[in-house]
């Protein structure tokens, strides 16, 4: 797609922190990070942003070369773990951000966030922290209109 940015990107037109790449997919460093090393995974092939709409085995392969990517960040910046997230806005460019998470003693610790947050709608932005206890019916609610929608 000539206009782009991760395509000019990709092709190199426009200039970035390239951290790793091979024939198909590029990483780079996000110029807005909230974390040091906050990194974006992408195919040179532009994709739409829905990456679930990808075809499976260009998926599969995304999802390998964001592993390799997350493993050289905790090696590089010694970290336990990064994160993974795709939420598709932004850029209509298929991508996946990494956050390394700094901090942690271990590779895994029981960590929650004090405030509860829920969102009716998208507010620019994906939290992980939890929101406040649902009722089972609403869960139950929720849960048959997705089975219903799978049949």
């Amino acid at each position: 797609m000539q206009d782009c940015i991760f395509c000019k990107i990709a092709r190199k037109e426009i200039p970035s922190e390239v951290i790793w790449e091979d024939n198909d997919f590029i990483a780079i460093l996000d110029i807005n990070p909230n974390v040091d090393g906050m990194t974006l995974v992408m195919p040179k092939k532009h994709f739409d942003s829905y990456a679930f709409n990808m075809p499976s085995s260009e998926y599969c392969k995304f999802l390998e070369a964001t592993k390799k990517v997350a493993k050289i960040l905790d090696k590089a910046l010694n970290v336990k773990r990064t994160a993974m997230v795709m939420e598709g806005l932004g850029v209509n460019h298929a991508h996946i951000k990494l956050y390394p998470v700094y901090g942690l003693e271990k590779e895994f610790e029981e960590i929650w966030g004090k405030d509860k947050v829920f969102f009716k709608k998208y507010p620019g932005y994906i939290s992980t922290q939890l929101g406040p206890r649902a009722t089972q019916e609403h869960l139950k609610q929720i849960a048959d209109k997705i089975r219903k929608a799978a049949k």
